[in-house]
């Protein structure tokens, strides 16, 4: 068995070189919230302020069960 942080090592520095899952969920979950406050959404972002009002910027939204988003 191998550690998933060795596996996630560049592969110059003796892992596989695969990208961590947790690091690429922050990346993406961020990005996404970048494009929020800039109002950069288009539809989908429309449906998702229609399904979680909250009268406050989607980041900061009470969660009431499954995904903040």
């Amino acid at each position: 068995m191998v550690r998933w942080t060795e596996i996630c090592k560049p592969r110059d520095q003796g892992g596989l070189g695969i990208m961590s899952s947790k690091r690429m969920n922050i990346a993406l979950l961020t990005s996404w919230l970048w494009r929020i406050s800039n109002g950069e959404g288009g539809l989908w972002l429309r449906i998702i302020q229609r399904k979680y009002p909250c009268g406050q910027p989607l980041a900061f939204c009470q969660r009431s069960g499954g995904s903040q988003f």
